[in-house]
């Protein structure tokens, strides 16, 4: 169920795009996004800081889209939220001095911290990445093709980021086994 909670805002995001246009679609988002963080919380489920994150950045700018009718906010909306995660990641690992990744699942992961160290910057060059390409497809192509990005896109994406991670995690993880 928390599955589906995740991804419930985009598909129903890119379906009202299809049906009726840019700021019912926005709307749409908006109000899922607030029912995506009470059924976690009524799920028993971790709300997350990227929860919040996303959750401030589709109001903000969602609204923006809306009262001023422009739909460049709502697309400058996802390169922001890529660039915040960017800047946490980056932020965590230059002022701590360790891997927030690390942090994350260390309880579960062994790794050397320089391994830790590359993984962070690989998914913040990605961060940084997705969010360059977005406001390229924002501004430079049509608002069909943004939106078949937003939804299609930046998932393959992140698949292939999830996955790469996963097997140079892997490898990581065998290489610390080996040393003990």
């Amino acid at each position: 169920m928390a599955l589906v909670l995740e991804y419930l805002p985009l598909v129903v995001f890119f379906v009202v795009y299809q049906m009726v246009d840019i700021f019912a679609a926005t709307w749409a988002l908006m109000g899922l996004t607030i029912v995506q963080l009470v059924g976690l919380k009524l799920l028993k489920q971790p709300i997350t800081t990227r929860h919040w994150i996303v959750l401030g950045a589709v109001l903000v700018f969602g609204g923006i889209t809306v009262f001023l009718h422009d739909d460049w906010f709502v697309k400058i909306k996802v390169s922001i939220i890529y660039v915040l995660i960017a800047a946490l990641l980056a932020g965590t690992l230059w002022i701590k001095k360790t891997s927030p990744l690390k942090s994350l699942f260390d309880a579960d992961i062994k790794m050397p911290d320089s391994a830790w160290n590359r993984l962070t910057y690989a998914w913040i060059v990605t961060c940084l990445a997705i969010a360059a390409v977005n406001v390229y497809v924002a501004q430079y192509m049509s608002q069909d093709a943004w939106v078949n990005f937003k939804v299609f896109g930046i998932i393959g994406i992140s698949l292939v980021l999830v996955v790469a991670t996963g097997m140079y995690i892997y490898r990581h993880a065998e290489d610390m086994e080996g040393e003990q």
